[in-house]
């Protein structure tokens, strides 16, 4: 990656990491490793300057082999200003262990988390016939440094957080999350203090990111890591966004501001269409990403393709906290051309049951642990007119129109056949709502009058060009915002003329109560898997 800027919402700042520690209360890098004069307990120092025991001699050597040069011995007073922390556990992807009172053999994944495996033949088909020779005992006393994960019952369960060698080469990868990361260099790989002895190497196939690891990766190897979980939610009131600008060449400070006076915006604009149901924290810095050659993928046409890589990259340097990225460029891609879209939501995962979406996890791919629900392409920032209140106001409608792909514009309703009917969708897509609903809503619907003669009158000429689509009651009832007790019968306009669009139409009104639409779509909830 050539740079990354971080911007404030008032300026630009370039962040430069040393990658180092400081001492408390000294003004002095702290050690990685540490210990005291005056005993032989050796720890390790994460991040936030909190020290980690390593419980046995086998402990440490899993994570630094025989390398004990690094560690600085400092005064009991020194070693008091850095807060107790857990121990670490035996690096995942070295040996098998076993406490001795048990005969269960577990592999080790990251954050000491315990996976049983539950047959010989399976042990064999992945660490090899002497797979016996990798087990090492864990003294009882320090089982509760571990947790229990998913027992591994098949032989193409191959642990994650290890090192990976491609059969057919010497090529070495790093598998998280069931994605690999190739290794640049075999002294890239040392620099992780990772022991290609160890490596695995059977005939699967994974998902490979694009950027290869270059030397000591802080995620590769960090022995305070917490264990790697689920974490999907169905959060839909307090919501987290960051705003990422990926660049071709430099973006400039004109496009800047217009951002961060967009990214300014967004708060109050989604606190009015969720008509203060809901907020979205848009507060930390802007980040911007220049191609390196791994972002970007240039098409004949002069667009250019986002890679999955930019995302990623992204979460190499910050943290799995938010729910939305919110993706803007100083170039255009190729559905602004091919498809003449705005801008396009990227599902990334849902635990939303009863909107009609399935269960969907494809974080790994992404970069994060589940956290992250979509991506958000606003495409080429330079489209985008916000030097009016009109401009600005239709910039933001997009934003809150992408936002609520989430969890609305999909869900049919059961007719008085018990048939699942789709009129409320927009009949090409089924993404959005359709023309003759009713209601009005930033993902569709004209919030049509009913004249009381047989004819309707669209909504929408009745709203100013500064003025925000609010979410409708029906969006904020699938968000889980208004509770299904709370909801009126929603309906839509049967044309007389099929396909008929016009400000007044001509039709039939058809009334769609909220137990049709649960009849259809099953209640709105939390999924547990």
């Amino acid at each position: 990656m050539k740079i990354v800027k971080l911007l404030s919402q008032s300026s630009i700042a370039l962040a430069i990491s040393f990658g180092s520690f400081l001492w408390a209360p000294m003004a002095l890098a702290a050690p990685e490793l540490m210990k005291s004069a005056d005993f032989g307990t050796v720890y390790y120092v994460d991040s936030r300057n909190i020290r980690h025991p390593f419980p046995t001699e086998r402990t440490y050597r899993s994570w630094y082999g025989n390398d004990f040069s690094n560690i600085v011995t400092v005064s009991n007073e020194v070693l008091q200003n850095f807060p107790l922390g857990k121990n670490i556990t035996i690096r995942p992807g070295t040996y098998l262990v076993k406490v001795r009172t048990a005969p269960e053999v577990y592999a080790v994944e990251q954050g000491g988390v315990l996976r049983v495996i539950t047959d010989e033949g399976i042990a064999a088909a992945i660490y090899g016939d002497d797979w016996a020779s990798r087990v090492v005992d864990i003294p009882d006393v320090f089982f509760g440094d571990y947790s229990i994960g998913k027992e591994i019952r098949h032989d193409y369960t191959i642990p994650n957080s290890i090192l990976f060698k491609d059969p057919t080469s010497d090529t070495f990868f790093y598998k998280e999350q069931d994605i690999l990361r190739k290794f640049e260099s075999i002294d890239a790989v040392r620099a992780n203090y990772l022991d290609p002895q160890f490596a695995f190497s059977v005939n699967r196939s994974f998902f490979i990111r694009e950027r290869p690891i270059t030397g000591r990766d802080k995620k590769i190897f960090n022995p305070a890591a917490e264990p790697i979980t689920d974490r999907r939610d169905c959060e839909a009131r307090n919501l987290r966004a960051a705003v990422v600008v990926v660049g071709n060449q430099e973006v400039s400070a004109a496009e800047i501001d217009k951002i961060q006076n967009i990214k300014k915006a967004i708060p109050g604009a989604f606190a009015v269409a969720t008509r203060g149901l809901s907020d979205i924290n848009v507060e930390y810095p802007t980040i911007v990403l220049l191609d390196d050659g791994f972002l970007l993928d240039p098409r004949a046409d002069g667009t250019m393709d986002i890679k999955n890589e930019t995302i990623t990259t992204f979460y190499d340097n910050h943290e799995d906290i938010f729910d939305y990225i919110i993706l803007f460029s100083n170039f255009t891609v190729p559905t602004e051309v091919n498809s003449n879209e705005i801008a396009h939501f990227v599902p990334i995962t849902n635990r939303v049951e009863g909107i009609n979406k399935a269960n969907l996890d494809s974080a790994a791919a992404y970069g994060s642990t589940g956290k992250l629900k979509g991506v958000i392409v606003m495409g080429n920032i330079n489209k985008y007119n916000t030097a009016t209140l009109s401009g600005l106001t239709q910039t933001l409608e997009v934003i809150n129109h992408e936002i609520l792909h989430t969890w609305a514009g999909y869900i049919n309703f059961t007719d008085a056949q018990g048939n699942p009917n789709s009129a409320l969708l927009r009949s090409d897509d089924k993404k959005h709502w359709s023309i003759y609903a009713g209601f009005m809503s930033p993902l569709g619907g004209s919030g049509w009058v009913d004249n009381g003669n047989g004819t309707f009158t669209s909504g929408l000429l009745t709203l100013a060009d500064t003025q925000l689509r609010s979410y409708s009651d029906l969006d904020l009832y699938l968000m889980g915002l208004i509770p299904s007790q709370l909801m009126s019968d929603v309906w839509y306009v049967q044309p007389s003329v099929a396909g008929l669009i016009d400000n007044t139409i001509a039709g039939t009104k058809k009334t769609v109560s909220i137990q049709q639409i649960v009849d259809a779509n099953g209640t709105i909830a939390c999924s547990r898997d």
